[in-house]
């Protein structure tokens, strides 16, 4: 799945603002699994979040981090290409048309 923030000015795209692309899970009769959705994005936020938390180790100056949230956040998380992600982006400022599948 591809979410695209764009800026309107006066109704009008005008920029991408963010774009997040994340990975669907379907269950076998071919439903979304809205759960594990959701696991993986409040994992995202907490792995953003886990650096202003870190415990520091005053005796060997590490800090360390619990990476739990960081792997499951992964595995919800795609990365497109170069040319898919132009595409995307021109389809969502109305710079190309959209095709039907």
């Amino acid at each position: 799945m591809a979410s695209v923030v764009v800026e309107l000015v006066a109704r009008n795209p005008v920029r991408v603002v963010r774009n997040t692309f994340s990975i669907l899970t379907f269950d076998d009769e071919g439903r979304i699994d809205p759960s594990r959705f959701e696991k993986q994005q409040f994992a995202l936020v907490e792995s953003a979040v886990a650096p202003v938390f870190a415990v520091f180790d005053d005796d060997s100056n590490q800090t360390v981090v619990d990476a739990t949230s960081r792997f499951i956040a992964q595995g919800g998380q795609w990365v497109p290409s170069r040319a898919l992600a132009r595409v995307i982006d021109q389809t969502a400022l109305g710079q190309r048309q959209c095709r039907h599948l």
